[in-house]
């Protein structure tokens, strides 16, 4: 188990380069990532920029994941012209037409909808384990595509952003949902017994069909087949290492026009972006705190959006209903996870445990709010055992993969199987799924597309449009507010008590608790 362990250990590592880059617009921050200011080769189409992370891997032919982590990188041009618009800049789908250079033999993998590029230790690093201390150069060709279309005059002197994503890649492999619990409920089961699923090719070739294939009761499952299209996470996909940051909400916000910044804060009722001060979230909640900075013009120039504190930008977001996640993971080109992909996630390739956590035991422990160094880009929980999770303290959430230290191991750092982060505790996480209330068969692998609507919504075909119940979307995990006692059920993997969906995430409101990440089928 040494090499699982060690995956997760420094995880959320911080470096002085995060302090002072987090006000240079042109750099791009997601946690313990840092991405340099891109320069633009106009004869060349090009953008080049340096890259760095810490607690980067590559675990190949062993026993236990075999798998690596990477960033997801893309780009957004907004042309210099009066209140030009920020447009997905499509990239070359010919991988040689990227290059990385450097120490740590990074390679650049493109994808077919030249949505980004993803960067990762490639095949030479064989079970290498540790930080990237020094930067790599980045070269990414633009296709001269944009999503939409570029609005404004554009010239060589347009801003770009590279907004980088950090991902673990799960493989391709059998796994089981379900975990062979004593007794059912509304957890996945072998029909009617209490055996677990095995999800192999053949079933992800031909669905896995009736609701009787994966649950013991029409009401925990989808009244139409699941088809062959419906992701069940038999096939390789990426999925974020950490959940959606403020920082990163701030990034989606300041890319998106007035009349998008309007509809966003009007979950809220009279909300504007050309009033400073104005918060996307409750309110002056020290902990859960995005607002405007910089007031906007009505109906023309937009707000910037910030914080007051720099250490904001680490911690997790809540306040996310479902379109709220959905606009930001079709801005980003991801898409939602289903739950057969969350149990993937969370358990591997290992046998199922009954009533276990994401990190594959029955054992699990926190502190209830108790940090040391809170309030700073470090704060940790002032204990360290088995199964740290964050919830039960009505405080907000704490740094992403705080629990992950430079001795931990797996069990500590609260990790799952393929060394993701948070998949308990801090905030819920939120997939497509649940009961027999709505027809979510006609979900699939589909990546989001950079283009949203004029209120700022996703617009992907086949994604569940709203969040609430009867509604094709299903919580997981629990949040820092889940309580104790048998509201712990909410932090194990098979749970599905919201299958019949929960209103915290319905568009007409936003709940601190409720946060989620994305995933990218390639």
């Amino acid at each position: 188990d040494f090499l699982i362990s060690q995956i997760v250990i420094n995880h959320m590592k911080k470096t002085i380069y995060l302090i002072i880059l987090l006000f240079i617009t042109s750099y791009s921050f997601a946690n313990n990532l840092v991405v340099g200011n891109p320069t633009y080769n106009s004869g060349a189409n090009s953008l080049t920029f340096t890259i760095k992370w810490d607690n980067s891997w590559r675990i190949n032919g062993v026993s236990g994941p075999n798998n690596y982590d990477a960033v997801w990188i893309f780009v957004k041009r907004q042309p210099c012209a009066a209140n030009g618009v920020w447009s997905h800049a499509l990239l070359s789908t010919t991988s040689a037409d990227h290059s990385v250079t450097g120490s740590f033999n990074l390679v650049a993998d493109a994808v077919t909808d030249g949505m980004g590029i993803f960067i990762h230790r490639g095949t030479s690093a064989n079970n290498v384990i540790g930080s990237l201390t020094t930067t790599s150069s980045v070269t990414v060709k633009l296709s001269g595509t944009y999503n939409p279309a570029l609005i404004g005059s554009s010239t060589n002197s347009d801003n770009f952003r590279v907004v980088g994503i950090e991902m673990v890649y799960v493989p391709q492999s059998n796994f089981y949902i379900g975990d062979g619990r004593s007794s059912n409920s509304s957890n996945f089961s072998a029909g009617n017994t209490i055996g677990a699923v095995e999800i192999t090719s053949a079933k992800q070739a031909s669905g896995i069909g009736a609701y009787s294939n994966y649950v013991s009761s029409p009401v925990y499952g989808c009244f139409i087949p699941l088809p062959s299209t419906y992701p069940l996470g038999y096939n390789g996909f990426y999925c974020m290492k950490y959940e959606i940051n403020q920082q990163q909400i701030v990034d989606y916000l300041n890319t998106l026009t007035y009349e998008q910044q309007a509809a966003r804060l009007a979950v809220w009722g009279a909300r504007f972006p050309n009033v400073g001060n104005t918060y996307f979230t409750n309110g002056n909640n020290y902990r859960q705190m995005i607002k405007v900075t910089t007031a906007g013009t009505n109906n023309t120039v937009p707000a910037v959006f910030g914080f007051d504190n720099v250490w904001n930008a680490y911690l997790p977001a809540g306040y996310l209903n479902w379109q709220d996640l959905t606009s930001y993971l079709d801005w980003s080109g991801l898409r939602p996870m289903t739950e057969f992909e969350y149990e993937k996630v969370c358990r591997g390739t290992l046998n199922p445990v009954p009533y276990e956590f994401p990190w594959g035991t029955t054992v699990m422990n926190t502190s209830s709010g108790g940090m040391t160094n809170a309030n700073t880009i470090n704060e940790t929980m002032n204990m360290v055992m088995e199964g740290i999770v964050h919830f039960n303290w009505d405080g907000g959430p704490m740094r992403s993969g705080f629990a992950a230290t430079p001795t931990s191991n797996r069990l500590q750092a609260a990790a799952t199987f393929y060394g993701v982060m948070d998949m308990a505790g801090n905030v819920c996480e939120q997939c497509v799924g649940g009961g027999t209330g709505f027809n979510y068969s006609t979900f699939t692998a589909a990546n989001g597309d950079g283009i949203l609507t004029n209120r700022g919504l996703a617009n992907t075909t086949g994604w569940p449009t709203d969040g609430g119940t009867n509604s094709g979307t299903i919580i997981k995990g629990g949040g820092f507010y889940t309580g104790g006692g048998g509201q712990t059920a909410q932090m194990m993997v098979s749970d599905r008590q919201f299958y019949n969906g929960d209103n915290r995430n319905l568009s007409n409101t936003r709940d601190r608790n409720i946060g989620g990440r994305g995933v990218r089928s390639y």
